[in-house]
């Protein structure tokens, strides 16, 4: 099932606060259904930046690709935004975004139990850890990606089955730009609500209830960042929201700050 194009996660800190920012969206179909985006930065030779994440229901795999102190983290989504741990100086990071519904990799333990953390990423995953090599030898962005290619062709197993309702729940959740509820998609699919609950759990880590709530802040923040800068009241309308009240509220609750707040901080 191909992915629909309504859902894109936004992490605008990113390259915001780092140097020599690159990104490109996979060009192959095949990996396109899974991955978000490939992104490589640097970050300062004196003080590296302590990045936000904002919550988005997906999952990076990020390598330092310095080889004085090599490493892989696997960076889950936040409930909220959260600074996560300095960056070591002067070092080029390589990172690999996966959807929420992505169906290559699985983890040793429920995405439930990884949330919300930066952990050494073979800790919790069995893949070979040459990587970290590769991507170091490496010398380009653009070889970084053909290198994490050949290294998902490999650790890539066939969830496609196991996750299969999932997927269509998400489908249904990305659809509705995050507005549908969860007793429709409980329907729609033909679990209960409980079941469908618990699959959410064990694949993205999120209740069917919080991953939508993201989704539909998610479409909102990609209003509020556009260069346009439109109306509050357009966004609320254009995203869903009861009010501009109510959407103050979820910006606050997944951001720490209001909008008038976020936006000063990025002056």
């Amino acid at each position: 099932m191909e992915r629909p194009k309504t859902y894109f996660p936004s992490q605008p800190e990113i390259q915001q606060r780092t140097n020599q920012y690159q990104e490109l969206k996979p060009l192959h179909l095949s990996y396109a259904r899974d991955v978000a985006l490939f992104y490589q930065f640097t970050t300062d030779p004196i003080s590296p930046p302590a990045l936000s994440l904002i919550p988005d229901g997906c999952f990076d795999l990020l390598f330092c690709c310095d080889e004085s102190q090599p490493a892989a983290f696997l960076w889950t989504s936040p409930y909220s935004r959260r600074k996560q741990p300095a960056f070591s100086p002067d070092c080029t990071y390589f990172g690999v975004r996966f959807f929420p519904e992505q169906s290559l990799l699985k983890f040793k333990v429920p995405m439930a139990e990884l949330l919300d953390q930066q952990i050494q990423l073979f800790d919790v995953f069995p893949g070979e850890q040459k990587i970290v090599e590769e991507l170091i030898v490496a010398g380009t962005f653009q070889e970084r990606i053909r290198a994490f290619m050949a290294f998902l062709d490999q650790a890539k197993v066939d969830l496609d089955k196991e996750i299969r309702l999932v997927k269509h729940a998400i489908a249904e959740i990305y659809r509705s730009k995050g507005t549908i509820n969860i007793q429709e998609v409980a329907f729609d699919v033909g679990c209960s609500e409980q079941y469908i609950r618990r699959r959410f759990e064990a694949y993205i880590g999120f209740s069917p209830k919080q991953f939508s709530q993201v989704v539909k802040f998610q479409n909102a923040l990609d209003y509020f960042l556009a260069p346009e800068q439109p109306d509050m009241l357009d966004i609320v309308h254009e995203t869903g929201y009861y009010d501009q009240a109510h959407f103050i509220k979820d910006f606050k609750k997944f951001m720490q700050v209001t909008p008038k707040q976020y936006k000063k901080e990025q002056t």
